[in-house]
């Protein structure tokens, strides 16, 4: 079936996000105290924070 594909494949692909210092903004995730967190950084500048809109 040529018109089976799925909506995730269909999608432009993933937006690489800019820091304000110009380096792309990545996600990890990082266990500590018994908790899994999710944390952005920049590559650039190694700056960190909660969510990627913190870094823009």
């Amino acid at each position: 079936m040529a018109g089976a594909i799925s909506k995730n494949a269909r999608r432009g692909g993933e937006k690489i996000l800019t820091s304000r210092w110009g380096g792309a903004i990545k996600m990890k995730s990082v266990f500590e105290n018994g908790k899994l967190r999710h944390v952005a950084y920049c590559e650039k500048s190694g700056n960190t924070a909660r969510k990627p809109k913190d870094l823009m």
